[in-house]
């Protein structure tokens, strides 16, 4: 059974970053991929890293990543062969 995780932020990443930058579209593959029927794991984990080289979303992704019902959900996922 998957753990729910805390919504992903969009609106605030979005915010923090300038129209037109890749990183909407690191953000909107990695809601995508948690709202998906099998969201995987590693997915989820590269499109954070991706969008943790971005200065401005740093804090932000992190902080939701680390929360520990997020690491809950990827935990489960993990065991579930996601």
């Amino acid at each position: 059974m998957k753990h729910d995780f805390p919504e992903l932020p969009v609106e605030k990443l979005r915010a923090a970053i300038p129209a037109g930058d890749d990183a909407h579209a690191q953000i909107d593959a990695l809601r995508r991929e948690l709202v998906s029927q099998q969201p995987r794991a590693a997915a989820i984990k590269e499109h954070v890293e991706s969008l943790r080289e971005h200065a401005s979303l740093r804090t932000l992704i992190t902080s939701w990543f680390d929360d520990p019902r997020t690491q809950l959900f990827i935990n489960d996922l993990i065991l579930e062969g996601f």
